[in-house]
């Protein structure tokens, strides 16, 4: 079994990365379309690792797992250990990476919704652990950088629409590979894949980590951009519910459509923040219309509505 030949998505994808590598070298002077760009880059990185696990059959519904977790690695790592910026980034992808590994291994047999709920009981189990240990995570009141330790910001916003790109290129790469012969046939049915001689354990505990990598990279980013980050914050839903969206709208199960539902996602939330203020609930409300509509009118996402075409399995990861 050769791998996949080049096909629409790899162009789509090939775009994308160089558009996101051209954004991190433009100067951007105006800070809030710095602000704009450096959320999306930060969306795209945590919805490619979320469509990565969900192309295997795993769907997440506590992402932020990851995402807390390397927010909290890079600040305990620049206040306590002394470490600088680029190497926090390090840690938090090595502690993410290890967390999917074992999160694979734990709930090796369990599938669907089981599989889902066992995640969203990682994060709030991870939250509630950070309540209880104040010492070291600051409890409730959470933890702020120490003074001087945050990178210029021109310097954070590049090196995060460029790792934001490389999540787009590696996921690519990796899908070229015979990976993603494996990981369509552990979606569609794991006992006929262990069948063909597929380990789906081994590509389970491979997927989670490289997805777990990439979501605590993205939170580590979270934190040097805030300089703030307390358990309520670091483990809430909210990020992951949006990277969700982010990819069943721009297309999941393909390599364009985390991309393609950043942008759109990030578009609307300053849209709806223009019309309706701050209010609570109406952005949510807006999401959730949106969600609805594009499951009953495109279920391939936006990739399938702009390719006009309903997508070859070699298109989708």
């Amino acid at each position: 079994m050769s791998a996949p030949r080049p096909s629409g998505s790899g162009i789509a994808v090939l775009g994308a990365v160089v558009t996101l590598g051209a954004l991190a070298v433009i100067p951007f002077n105006p800070p809030l379309l710095s602000d704009w760009l450096f959320r999306i880059a930060m969306l795209v990185m945590l919805a490619v690792s979320w469509n990565m696990m969900a192309s295997a059959g795993m769907i997440s519904l506590g992402h932020s797992a990851f995402w807390g977790l390397g927010g909290y690695c890079c600040a305990l790592a620049a206040n306590v250990l002394g470490v600088g910026f680029g190497m926090s980034f390090l840690a938090a992808a090595v502690v993410g990476a290890a967390t999917g590994l074992v999160l694979a291994l734990v709930t090796g047999r369990l599938r669907g919704v089981f599989f889902a709920v066992a995640t969203l009981a990682l994060s709030e189990g991870l939250r509630i652990a950070g309540l209880m240990l104040p010492d070291l995570t600051g409890g409730a009141a959470g933890l702020f950088l120490a003074p001087g330790a945050r990178p210029p910001a021109n310097l954070l916003y590049e090196v995060a629409v460029v790792a934001a790109a490389l999540s787009v290129a590696i996921t690519w790469l990796l899908f070229r590979t015979r990976l993603r012969f494996a990981v369509r046939a552990m979606r569609e049915n794991e006992d006929a894949a262990q069948m063909l001689g597929i380990n789906p354990l081994l590509f389970r505990a491979l997927i989670s980590a490289i997805a777990g990598a990439m979501a605590a990279t993205a939170g580590g980013f979270n934190l040097w951009y805030s300089g703030y980050i307390a358990p309520d914050i670091a483990f809430t839903l909210h990020f992951a519910i949006l990277a969700q969206i982010a990819v069943i709208i721009g297309g999941i199960n393909t390599l364009a459509g985390p991309v393609i539902g950043a942008f759109l996602i990030i578009a609307l939330s300053e849209v709806t923040r223009i019309l309706v203020g701050s209010r609570e609930g109406y952005s949510l409300l807006i999401y959730g219309v949106l969600l609805v509509a594009a499951i009953s009118f495109l279920p391939n996402g936006l990739y399938g509505l702009l390719t006009h075409r309903r997508m070859r399995p070699t298109e989708s990861a």
